[in-house]
């Protein structure tokens, strides 16, 4: 038995030089890839199964044990790629006539959908915010700038969808004349337009018109700048923000953040009718593939939409009309 599986060792070894030279494999992806080999070959083993011999419906049961063992889709992936690679080259080198995992599919790994806060939950922060700031004392302007600070960046994530590290790094400039439409420097360098609307506008324009009164603001080029003075904001101030409202109104702060009011914009405008390369744009995703994760809606939505705008509806409802 020893003798046999250090025959097969070295098989193993004879097959996976050959996968080296040619795809010039790292020594870690060697490494990764004799480990996978052998697990397969210890299981072929275990079945009575001759691996020279193994067929599509071997490989099959083969990985629906991988799968009740719980590996990551990103594992059961490496697995197959290397067993493919393997077998290719042992039918190049004659040992078997087919590769056996010819028809089977890559794992792709599950997106989880993003977490958003439902219209309800941003309505309520908006006017949490907005009562902070309002009731604030006069004699605080510390406080003001606080509440009017971050009900301004709560506008305009919610209504623009932009991320956090392209609000912090707004320049000043952009925002002398500001109008429903703004070009800013996004993710990858690339430049689109975000939508103000007239909400966040109104509170864009009276931020700035309180930021103009302070001294230590007055020559930073952002729009947000930190509290020293000094550079801009940072993410953190403000998602410290951001919980400490969303406390006031009992909302979970494992549910806020900067990253989830973007997702809401997606989602609620997904829901309301925006149609999907439109959110793209806004959104500045390169690919339409990722702004696609945001389809993944409830049923009751599905059936809903089928209700409210089938043409075939609209003529039932002319039919009972008539009747």
């Amino acid at each position: 038995m020893n003798s046999l599986k250090h025959t097969t060792a070295e098989f193993i070894n004879k097959i996976l030089g050959i996968i080296s030279l040619e795809k010039g494999l790292s020594k870690n992806t060697k490494i990764a890839y004799t480990k996978d080999i052998s697990l397969v070959f210890e299981w072929f083993e275990n079945k009575n199964i001759n691996f020279l011999f193994a067929n599509e419906k071997n490989f099959r049961e083969l990985f629906s044990f991988f799968q009740r063992k719980n590996y990551k889709p990103s594992s059961l992936s490496r697995k197959l790629s290397s067993l493919k690679q393997f077998y290719d080259v042992l039918k190049a080198e004659g040992h078997i006539k087919i590769n056996p995992l010819n028809n089977l599919e890559s794992f792709k790994k599950i997106k989880n959908l993003p977490k958003s806060l439902s219209e309800e939950h941003l309505a309520l922060l908006l006017s949490e915010a907005k009562n902070n700031l309002k009731n604030v004392e006069r004699d605080n302007p510390s406080k003001k700038m606080k509440f009017l600070r971050i009900l301004t960046i709560l506008e305009i994530l919610y209504s623009t969808g932009m991320r956090i590290s392209e609000l912090v790094s707004l320049p000043l400039s952009d925002f002398i004349r500001i109008k429903d439409l703004l070009q800013i420097k996004g993710k990858g360098g690339v430049y689109r337009y975000v939508a103000f609307n007239e909400e966040s506008k109104k509170m864009i324009e009276m931020w700035l018109l309180q930021r103009s009164s302070i001294k230590k603001f007055l020559k930073n080029k952002y729009v947000f700048p930190s509290n020293n003075g000094d550079g801009h904001i940072t993410r953190q101030s403000i998602y410290i923000d951001l919980v400490e409202l969303s406390k006031s109104i009992n909302l979970n702060i494992e549910q806020i953040s900067p990253h989830k009011i973007r997702h809401s914009f997606a989602t609620h405008m997904l829901n309301r009718g925006a149609d999907l390369r439109s959110l793209q744009k806004l959104l500045g995703h390169a690919d339409i593939s990722t702004t696609e994760i945001y389809t993944k809606v409830q049923s009751k939505r599905l059936s809903g939409l089928v209700n409210d705008i089938h043409p075939l509806n609209r003529v039932n409802l002319k039919k009972k009309e008539s009747l």
